[in-house]
């Protein structure tokens, strides 16, 4: 019997240190800008959301407005599932949000309003799915839309390291 309870205690601690992937289930109620919005569950509380894998360009650079349109389109006062990936420093969930059975993230990227976001993605997203992102990113700026139409758009990690002592 004791041996029992040492290796349910250990696979009970074992399972404590695995990453806890849940859903989330809600209404958008505002879509802050390219990559972030918030909604209300079932339960009407409401979470700080951020798309995980992508960066989408800030409010203030070219195309970020153009980005926060584009995604109110696809999700505001629509039900969407979110899969919790993680939390980031400002306690917002890091998500893979779809509308269906389509991925918003990756909708993003293909529309020309976000960079995959490589250096996050590496070791933390399926081959198939970093694979399938990076395509996207590709084929959107050879057909140069979204942000692509500019010449050397600034990835959005690079602006806020070139303004974080402006404000």
């Amino acid at each position: 019997m004791f041996r029992l309870c040492c290796i349910l205690f250990l696979l009970t601690a074992c399972r404590a240190d695995e990453p806890t992937q849940s859903l989330i289930n809600g209404v958008v109620i505002k879509v802050k800008d390219g990559d972030s919005l918030v909604i209300r569950d079932d339960k009407n509380q409401e979470h700080q959301l951020r798309l995980v894998f992508i960066d989408a360009p800030e409010y203030s650079q070219p195309f970020g407005n153009e980005a926060r349109r584009n995604l109110d389109n696809w999700v505001y006062r629509k039900r969407i599932q979110a899969q919790v990936m993680d939390t980031d420093r400002y306690q917002r969930k890091v998500v893979v949000l779809h509308l269906g059975s389509r991925d918003i993230n990756s909708e993003q990227i293909k529309a020309g309003f976000a960079w995959h976001y490589q250096q996050f993605a590496k070791g933390k997203q399926s081959a198939s799915d970093f694979a399938r992102y990076q395509s996207l990113e590709q084929q959107a700026r050879q057909a140069k839309i979204g942000l692509w139409q500019e010449a050397q758009p600034m990835p959005p990690w690079d602006y806020r390291k070139a303004h974080r002592g402006s404000n």
